[in-house]
């Protein structure tokens, strides 16, 4: 029970920096991917079915407050969430560089895959545009890094830290 309040309390944080971010980047015309980086973040602790589970959830809030597609970015952070489980064990997560990187790759692939469920269901790509899909995947590349950290020593309770090795779900 306290793994679950503490991926809640993660998530109640991730949804406020992702408010904040869009108040500071939208005038920019800039989409920083806050709630995916979370999301990203509790894949790497959580076990398949929690990681799944909390992308699912994150993709579920961003939907309610999108005009477009509703359930788009539910799946699509599903399916973000498929790559990063295939790609998991193959890198060290915890240095930045890997993070930056793989952080970007996900997020240009996320741009992408929600504009393809939009041929899917709507019948037109859903593009957000270029400024966005070029800045906004590298603004949230470097963004990541240090939300990792900030995640890690200050959010994190002493349950996950112990048990991460065995990846329960909650």
């Amino acid at each position: 029970m306290l793994k679950f309040l503490n991926a809640f309390l993660i998530f109640i944080v991730a949804t406020i920096l992702n408010w904040t971010a869009i108040e500071l980047f939208a005038p920019l015309d800039i989409n920083i991917g806050i709630m995916l980086i979370f999301s990203i973040i509790m894949a790497g602790i959580l076990s398949e079915a929690g990681g799944y589970s909390f992308a699912f959830m994150s993709g579920l809030f961003l939907d309610f407050f999108s005009d477009t597609l509703f359930g788009g970015y539910a799946l699509v952070f599903t399916l973000i969430m498929f790559v990063f489980y295939r790609i998991d064990d193959k890198i060290d997560f915890k240095d930045m560089g890997p993070q930056i990187v793989i952080t970007t790759a996900l997020n240009l692939l996320c741009v992408v895959l929600y504009g393809l469920s939009g041929i899917i269901f709507t019948g037109g790509f859903l593009w957000q545009g270029l400024k966005s899909f070029i800045a906004g995947s590298v603004l949230t590349g470097l963004f990541m890094p240090f939300i990792y950290i900030f995640v890690t020593k200050y959010l994190l309770f002493k349950v996950f830290k112990e048990n991460n090795e065995n990846k329960t779900l909650f």
